[in-house]
């Protein structure tokens, strides 16, 4: 058992005196987004957009991710950029119209300053109007023109035939993998598509824990975790034969990451399970305060048994030319 009811304020007490959060702000923003994500509905009772507009809500907070990159840069294995990774070797010079899809606030679309013309229109499109601003500093700030449209991923199937020469899509294809044919529509026959996403068993030493807690508390009575089912959707395992239909060649480049917590290092892991706690707990009803005391506990002692921690965070890159362009229905 990790826990009982029996103990639970005490834990709670314990725990407050030996997790601090190291980021000013951070438990609040991820408290907030939590109290949205408890009244989720299950993905089952979901349609598509809704399932984006729920699952959103926890991606608002751009200062916490901002920090909580940090983190991750800190103590990862792998300090290489993903992001150079993914564009390194493409002669991106004559892309004049790009569109970054699940943009967000521009974390894929400012690796590509120097390597675009002044001339491109670099379009973001992400169903949160909070990201409009941020997003259109990145564009100043790698001096492209930049426009922001705020709509749910459906709106691609609104856009022009070969609108594009390059389209990026960062950590969000896994929410919509039916829209790849509107991809290589979207594409110039020349053009290209830059996908990252994770692994399958992506922080998969994260849900464990999660697991043992809800489980402990009688409230888990599946498998896996609905983040799981999510990512599971589009991922380094299954994404090549997702995209093959659509994109005649297909490179697959594997980021290969282990995140490493030291046991002295336990308020930093806990941050970073906070943070991700939302995502991955959405659709499940529980307590907040109580549960999130329950997982700091179990953290530490994990860490403390294990002589720290590792996370599984590896990632996958998929660049993909040649569009086939999807036969129009009679």
């Amino acid at each position: 058992m990790i826990g009982g009811a029996g103990n639970t304020a005490a834990m709670r007490v314990d725990t407050g005196r030996k997790i601090n959060i190291i980021f000013d702000g951070f438990e609040k923003n991820t408290y907030d987004n939590h109290q949205k994500a408890a009244l989720w509905p299950r993905r089952e009772d979901m349609d598509s957009d809704v399932q984006q507009q729920q699952i959103s809500e926890v991606f608002t907070g751009v200062q916490a991710h901002l920090l909580t990159a940090e983190l991750i840069r800190r103590h990862s294995t792998n300090r290489a950029d993903i992001r150079e990774a993914a564009l390194a070797g493409l002669d991106l010079r004559s892309c004049r119209r790009i569109l970054d899809l699940g943009c967000g606030f521009g974390f894929f679309s400012l690796a590509l300053r120097d390597r675009v013309p002044p001339t491109a229109l670099l379009t973001g499109l992400d169903m949160v109007p909070a990201y409009e601003s941020l997003f259109l500093d990145v564009c100043r700030d790698i001096k492209v023109s930049g426009r922001f449209i705020a709509a749910p991923v459906s709106h691609i199937a609104t856009l022009p035939d070969r609108s594009f020469d390059l389209i990026l899509c960062s950590y969000a294809l896994y929410f919509f993998p039916e829209v790849a044919p509107h991809l290589a529509r979207l594409l110039e026959p020349d053009g290209v598509f830059v996908t990252i996403t994770h692994a399958e068993q992506n922080m998969r030493e994260l849900f464990a824990a999660a697991k043992d807690v809800l489980r402990d508390k009688g409230i888990l009575d599946q498998e896996r975790l609905p983040v799981e089912e999510i990512v599971s959707r589009f991922c380094a395992e299954n994404g090549r034969d997702i995209l093959t239909p659509w994109f005649k060649s297909i490179a697959t480049i594997d980021y290969l990451n282990t995140l490493i917590f030291e046991a002295d290092e336990v308020a930093h892991l806990f941050s970073y399970f906070q943070f991700k706690s939302p995502f991955f707990l959405t659709g499940i009803d529980l307590d907040r305060e109580e549960t999130m005391a329950l997982f700091a506990v179990h953290l530490e002692e994990l860490s403390r048994r294990q002589d720290g921690f590792k996370i599984y965070k590896d990632d996958c890159i998929f660049v993909c030319r040649e569009p086939v362009f999807p036969e129009r229905e009679p």
